[in-house]
């Protein structure tokens, strides 16, 4: 389905129960039933903010936005039948929103969301190919939602078994938000640790030091946006983590021996 785009909003139902909508922020809220279950990508100012609502886009202490938003309209019925297979937390904290138990979920837009978001609002195709970029997208969007949901739910561990174990745990925290990720006196405290143990563990399991794996994971992450197409030298730096695009082009360089430019270009030639 094409969507016009001189509309103030647009609308494109993904199946039955989930529907895409994007545009104006307030023109959105203006076409939706005061009660119905959304989950909102708001385009703000950066970073912007992912937001589960229902009725009015405000928060309690926050002015309406007015910028650009995506949002996804998902029944309670649909809700079920597409997580019922998934034990994460996430995904229940999700069924009770839309079921009408339950908060809601505010959490700052990840890079990738932000890609998500203008790839919806700069959707070049039409026809079929259309519908299919925007059915891709409205899942993407989704799988941000449940993993940024389902880390804000994770206990912090009490206690750990031995130092080992809290390594690959921190090695988890490290990999679940590369582009966000704990400073190391944050990341001992939620893993048991002292900072000291921490650094010592670490390259005792890993080979590496903390930031030396750090590096290694985001590098690979943005390795495997560039091979794939869905971002630019800038959009995958951002994605990792990166703002200084030389930062990133010489760890990127360190990492794999050459520059993240000639590296997606000699992907595309193959």
């Amino acid at each position: 389905m094409r969507c016009a785009a001189s509309t103030a909003v647009n609308r494109m139902p993904v199946r039955r129960g989930l529907e895409l909508r994007w545009g104006l922020a307030l023109d959105l809220a203006a076409i939706a039933p005061a009660d119905a279950p959304r989950v909102a990508f708001q385009l703000e100012p950066t970073p912007g903010c992912l937001r589960t609502h229902r009725g009015e886009l405000s928060t309690v202490n926050a002015p309406a936005p007015s910028g650009f938003s995506v949002e996804i309209l998902l029944s309670p019925a649909t809700a079920d039948e597409m997580l019922a297979a998934d034990p994460s937390a996430g995904a229940a904290a999700l069924r009770r929103f839309i079921a009408g138990h339950g908060p809601g979920f505010e959490h700052p837009l990840s890079a990738r969301a932000h890609l998500a978001v203008e790839s919806i609002q700069r959707c070049p195709f039409v026809g079929v190919c259309r519908t299919m970029a925007l059915t891709a997208r409205c899942h993407d969007l989704l799988v941000e939602c449940l993993t940024a949901w389902s880390a804000a739910l994770q206990p912090a561990p009490v206690t750990t078994p031995n130092a080992t174990t809290a390594v690959h745990l921190a090695a988890e925290i490290l990999e679940r938000d590369l582009e966000h990720s704990p400073a190391l006196a944050d990341l001992a405290g939620r893993v048991g640790l002292s900072e000291t143990t921490l650094k010592r563990a670490f390259p005792r399991v890993f080979g590496l030091t903390v930031f030396g794996y750090l590096r290694r994971r985001r590098m690979e992450a943005a390795r495997r946006l560039l091979e794939a197409g869905t971002a630019t030298v800038l959009e995958a730096a951002a994605a990792v983590g990166y703002s200084n695009p030389s930062n990133f082009a010489a760890a990127f360089r360190r990492e794999f021996g050459l520059n993240p430019k000639s590296h997606q270009l000699a992907n595309r030639a193959r």
